[in-house]
């Protein structure tokens, strides 16, 4: 669509050549004198989901894209990828570790049964990011549903009700239960109460009915109030409510920030709702006298602009809107006061030009310095004069690249007095992509097959790495047109700090998007933008191998010790040995090979340089993640129809899924469920006796509660896992452990049962040598287990659930094998997570049986990473499931000199069945 833009310039524009300095392009990108702010030097993270809404038992995958912040060139600095799922009460669910290469990595999230319905967070970030805050952290919410509906008085917040009385201040009532996020819980319960931007700290008491009940007031201007509360035991659940249904927040940004007497002026406006989403509005700019100076319309998201024509100081303006609440009520809204000195700086687009205009009602023939810079570096300085308080210029757009520019105005003393963003368009940048499927519609489960080429502005083949989504429209393909995408993340969502509503608005073929762009650059980028600044320290390295890195220390001494040698033996899929010598702070950094899936198991063996062993301590540098900053206003958002229709058609797939047993060589998805459970032998011969572990505590978890007081593997027990395992002191003065809900309870360590005379022993077992300890509840074989124990003839009567705790440790030799020998530390690392293929039916020799099952699927395919060859072709197949209609494939690309590409191709599947061709001979 071809977009006419308005003319806002009248005058003759100064010649470019004559007050551009233009920078040469190696100088951009090589001479740190032209980077004004070293965030250009960060990367950028791009994680393409698969969709937006999940339940339960869903698998959410992921294509994750690191690249130069800069030019959004495929990075070569990190190899390493944070990828995190965070849970609405803050707490980090499953961290990934993803392996990248050239820029590019895949992996998943399988989403328990267990987890509760709520606004979910995916996070990613690299190490070296954490130079930059998280400023350059991808994240993305999403919503994820539980098929188990729970009643009103199951949920952890109820009985919201708000009392509105006749006074300036109204109260907000609940019903509140721990129990439900913490069956342990005990006495007073921690509630936090957020209002609008001010925080309260509670702690109540549980009344007779052993309910918690919060009445709190607050004032009838109040928007938002998030209540979240926080257990005895740490567990925290948020929840926020709106307390004004009829709030509309109206925002008014002047061009550069300031309205300025005498001074023509671009203002953008905002709209947002009670739900903090933008509202579409349009009204009147009067003055005082009611005067009617301009009208305004926004777009669909509550944003625009208008233009306030030599701004008068003595005048007061408000923007007038009709009351959608009260009939013939008029909403005033007072626009930002006039300033009587100042300086405007207006940018509009006309034809292929930027074209720039400097005002000012105080620098009428001073010097001036304007500088035009694109994702923290300088690409033009310009020193100028005005005259007679105005200095206009034009630049090609042509000239710089496409996304965010920001030009500042400086005076002669370069003091900034004035600052804009401006969004460059460049579609012609970008990949093109052209989608081409063998037929236009099919039939059910019929197989697709697809042709993808991608060039240049010029039909040049570009070497793109593509990935391909597949989804049904009527289900997703209204989320997926408004949920970001490459080219909204890596031109807007990465670039302005806060959350952009509905990106893919913004980039949509079917409507000129030039004026939308600039409503968001008035508005929400005003002051939001990731290279305004330079960052002092760069603290963090880049990662370029798993590591082991930590610190020697002498046993009585918090100093580092040198000249201690360090042997590691690693027990990945292969098993490999390090050494080193510590520097002389006692730090040691051993680069790893790759491995992957959960954790795994490292040995450290420390001694002196002449090779005695020696019992230092060995403490490892722990990679915590970031600070968490969760957006709670966004589980405020209503869930539509199209929502509600997906979740139902979710739970129906799921019902189908564990209706039908695996069959005809097809695998479901549930079935091959892939969690850090690493079945080694030890643990195949307990689970093949007794069972599957009803309970898994991981070591590093018992190990990170040990305090110095602690006295061996029971006694942390005792005080940090009480809903897990029941630590009881007998009369002959030893701690046992027994598994609450069993009769007696039994223990084998690396599969070896434990004597009875040998029950002593494993309290004092160094929490360092236990690798997992585990409950396997009302176990298989458990009088063979008893008889064994206890060399008795004959088990006692009444054992209707026995239960087993399984101890493995580092050792893996039994009880006798967890005696810790000198300079020996045991622990386990994260390690890459393993890629995991997308599954889906494969019908090419489908039977008349086969359609018993329904295949129901809403996500068709996902083929996360696919590469041109050098025609600049790739080329894909997929079979089409039983639901009819049309059907969205969506590509994005990023080639290898960092050109971003989006395309979607729509097919439809009509109401025929596959043709089955019997062989009858």
């Amino acid at each position: 669509m071809k977009c006419n833009y308005p003319t806002f310039f009248a005058q003759a524009f100064l010649s470019l050549a004559l007050v551009l300095s233009i920078l040469p392009e190696t100088a951009k990108a090589q001479d740190n004198n032209f980077i004004y702010s070293n965030a250009a030097h960060a990367e950028k993270i791009y994680l393409q989901l698969d969709g937006k809404i999940y339940t339960t038992g869903d698998i959410i995958w992921f294509k994750s894209i690191v690249s130069s912040a800069y030019d959004h060139q495929p990075s070569n600095l990190s190899k390493i990828l944070y990828v995190e799922l965070i849970g609405p009460d803050e707490a980090v669910i499953e961290k990934k570790l993803v392996k990248i290469e050239n820029g590019i990595g895949q992996g998943f999230f399988y989403l328990n049964k267990e987890l509760s319905k709520g606004l979910y967070l995916v996070r990613a970030y690299t190490l070296w990011d954490l130079n930059f805050g998280t400023n350059f952290f991808y994240k993305e919410y999403i919503q994820i549903f539980n098929s188990k509906e729970t009643s009103e008085t199951e949920k952890p917040i109820s009985n919201i009700a708000l009392i509105k009385e006749q006074s300036n201040t109204n109260h907000l009532q609940a019903s509140l239960n721990p129990f439900v996020i913490d069956s342990l819980h005990k006495n007073k319960l921690t509630v936090f109460v957020s209002l609008d931007n001010t925080k309260d700290t509670l702690v109540i008491k549980k009344e007779k009915d052993n309910a918690y009940r919060i009445d709190y007031p607050f004032d009838a201007e109040s928007q938002f109030a998030t209540l979240q509360m926080k257990t005895a035991h740490g567990k925290q659940y948020s929840q926020t409510i709106i307390l004004n249904n009829e709030y509309l927040d109206l925002q008014f940004f002047p061009e550069s920030g300031e309205l300025v007497k005498g001074i023509s002026s671009k203002v953008g406006f905002k709209a947002l709702d009670a739900n903090g989403q933008g509202k579409k509005i349009q009204g009147d700019i009067i003055d005082e006298r009611d005067s009617i100076i301009t009208s305004f319309k926004s777009n669909s998201l509550g944003m625009g602009s208008f233009n306030l024509i030599k701004a008068d100081n003595s005048k007061t303006y408000f923007a007038r809107l009709k009351s959608q609440a009260v009939k013939n009520q008029q909403l005033l809204y007072p626009l930002p006061a006039i300033a009587s000195v100042g300086n405007v700086l207006s940018i509009e687009q006309r034809g292929n030009n930027i074209s720039i205009m400097a005002a000012s009602n105080y620098l009428i023939n001073d010097s001036i310095n304007l500088h035009i810079s694109f994702r923290g570096v300088n690409y033009y300085q310009v020193k100028a004069k005005m005259k007679a308080g105005t200095f206009r210029l034009k630049i090609p757009i042509e000239d710089l690249p496409e996304g965010i520019v920001l030009i500042k105005l400086m005076d002669k003393s370069m003091q900034p007095v004035a600052e804009r963003l401006y969004f460059n368009e460049r579609p012609e940048s970008r990949i093109n992509l052209a989608l081409a499927s063998d037929k236009n519609s099919y039939a059910k489960r019929e197989l697709t097959q697809l042709t993808i080429e991608a060039t240049d502005s010029e039909r040049k083949p570009v070497n793109a790495n593509l990935s391909l989504l597949v989804i049904n429209k009527q289900q997703m393909g209204k989320m997926q047109h408004t949920r970001q995408n490459i080219l909204s993340y890596f031109l807007l969502n990465s670039e302005l700090r806060g959350e952009i509503e509905n990106p893919g608005f913004y980039f949509r073929k079917d409507s000129c998007n030039h004026n939308d762009l600039d409503a968001l650059m008035l508005t929400q980028g005003w002051r939001k933008y990731n290279y305004i600044k330079p960052f002092k320290e760069l603290n963090f390295q880049p990662e370029q191998s798993l590591t082991v890195s930590g610190q020697v220390k002498s046993m009585f001494s918090n100093k580092g010790r040198k000249e201690v040698n360090l042997t590691m033996m690693t027990f990945g899929k292969t098993k490999s040995i390090y050494t080193q010598i510590v520097d002389s702070l006692g730090k040691f950094k051993f680069n790893l090979n790759d491995e992957y899936g959960q954790n795994m198991n490292v040995l450290l063996q420390s001694a002196k340089k002449s090779g005695k062993n020696m019992n230092y301590e060995i403490s490892l540098d722990e990679k915590k993640s970031p600070t968490i900053s969760f957006n709670h206003t966004k589980t405020v958002e209503k869930i539509d129809s199209v929502v509600s229709v997906f979740v139902e058609k979710n739970k129906e797939r799921r019902k189908i899924d564990e209706a039908f047993p695996l069959q005809s060589g097809n695998i479901l998805i549930e079935e091959v469920e892939v969690t850090g459970y690493q079945l080694t032998p030890n643990r195949k011969k307990v689970m093949e006796r007794y069972g599957e572990p009803t309970e898994v505590i991981d070591g590093k978890d018992i190990l990170a509660k040990e305090e110095k007081w602690s006295y061996g593997l029971y006694s942390v027990l005792l005080f940090n896992f009480p809903d897990k395992v029941r630590i009881n002191r007998h009369p002959d003065g030893n701690l046992y452990a027994k598994v609450m809900g069993s009769d007696i309870t039994l223990v084998v360590i690396d599969g070896i049962p434990v004597k009875y005379y040998e029950y002593p022993l494993i309290p004092n077992i160094p929490t360092s040598e236990v690798s997992s300890f585990e409950i396997i509840k009302c176990a298989s074989n458990f009088i063979s287990l008893y008889l064994e124990a206890t060399n008795s003839i004959m088990p006692p009567d009444g054992i209707m659930c026995g239960s087993v705790i399984a101890i493995y440790t580092h050792g893996g030799k039994g009880i006798y094998g967890a005696n810790k020998p000198a300079g020996l530390s045991q622990t386990s690392v994260p390690v890459f997570s393993a890629p995991r293929e997308f599954y889906a039916p494969k019908y090419d020799h489908i039977q008349a049986d086969d359609w018993s099952k329904p295949d129901l699927r809403a996500l068709i395919d996902w083929h996360p990473i696919l590469k041109t060859d050098s025609l600049g072709k790739a080329s894909t197949s997929f079979y089409n499931a039983d639901n009819t209609g049309e059907m969205i494939i969506v590509v994005e690309a990023i080639s290898e000199n960092g050109e971003i590409g989006y395309q979607e191709l729509e097919y439809n599947v009509d109401g025929k069945d596959k043709i089955i061709i019997v062989d009858r001979k």
